[in-house]
């Protein structure tokens, strides 16, 4: 299989590096993002991922840059098969020359036939963001101008923040996974073994932590969700650092709810996948909640199964 080509596009200075070094590096790499450099041309880098190559081409965002991508579309940008198009929520001023860039791109892609999917990141999206509500009016005025293109694209959207890697490796993650079929088989699963064991949540991660699928039990708090993706993202590098395949740990949410669960590790040929489950404690009956990490564990074959029919 030709390896797939995915790019990352958008003004300079809007996060482009700045998330596939957060993507790339998962933890420890904030302060390489403070001292990152602008992006140069083309920067271009490979990773595989369900056994597939990709090809990931961070393009520099400079205005002459930009006039060179556009002067000569086919040369840079054809054969793309994802694209990530990433916006400065941060810098208002610049809104429509971004939209401007990205519709020129999609013309481009509408002319010679091409449809690759397209994931709008409204990027540094911070927890500390004044006049929020004004920000995501202008968000949704930028949603609404690419309705127009929505027809012929599969258009998706994500508000993300480096500081905060969940959201970013959701939107990438989210993207990737449109390239693949059968994935969202994976996340079907595990509603239907959430919804009988009554688990909080059932997700399954590559070893680069891109999320294969997950399912969270409904009205899960994000804060409780980023509290989770934390702890897996600690607990990864425990079992990667002392080499083992199982890794089975108890902590608490802020309203003092105790929670258990197991990560787990499963190898197919050269391909590690993690997989990791929660469920709610019961206090008054710890046996219980061992008994239901056991029927989880159980349902572990059907999993299995659907990871080979997905990597075949």
């Amino acid at each position: 299989m030709s390896p797939k080509k995915i790019g990352f596009l958008g003004l300079d200075n809007a996060g482009k590096t700045s998330i596939i070094t957060g993507i790339t590096k998962k933890f420890g790499f904030e302060e390489e993002v403070l001292n990152l450099s602008p992006t140069r041309r083309i920067d271009r880098d490979t990773f595989k991922f369900l056994g597939v190559e990709f090809i990931r081409m961070d393009f520099g965002g400079q205005e002459q840059y930009r006039d060179q991508y556009l002067k000569n579309p086919s040369k840079y940008l054809g054969g793309a098969d994802l694209i990530y198009y990433v916006v400065d929520v941060q810098d208002p001023d610049r809104y429509v020359e971004s939209i401007d860039y990205l519709d020129q791109v999609l013309l481009f892609f509408k002319e010679i036939q091409e449809y690759p999917p397209i994931a709008v990141l409204f990027h540094k999206f911070d927890p500390d963001l004044e006049n929020r509500k004004e920000i995501n009016q202008k968000i949704l005025t930028m949603k609404q101008a690419l309705t127009k293109y929505s027809n012929v694209f599969d258009i998706f959207f994500f508000e993300t923040t480096i500081y905060d890697i969940k959201s970013v490796m959701d939107a990438f993650s989210s993207g990737l996974t449109l390239l693949f079929n059968k994935m969202e088989m994976v996340s079907q699963f595990f509603q239907e073994v959430s919804e009988n064991y009554n688990a909080i949540l059932i997700a399954l991660f590559d070893a680069k932590g891109i999320t294969i699928g997950e399912y969270y039990k409904p009205h899960l708090q994000l804060k409780e969700k980023l509290k989770i993706y934390d702890l897996y993202i600690e607990l990864q590098r425990r079992i990667s650092n002392e080499d083992r395949s199982l890794y089975e740990f108890s902590d608490k949410f802020d309203d003092g709810r105790r929670f258990s669960g197991i990560i787990e590790v499963l190898t197919f040929g050269q391909i590690d996948f993690y997989l990791l489950f929660i469920v709610e404690e019961d206090e008054s009956d710890l046996e219980k909640t061992v008994n239901l990490l056991d029927k989880i564990e159980a349902a572990k074959p059907e999993m299995e199964n659907l990871i080979y029919q997905i990597i075949q």
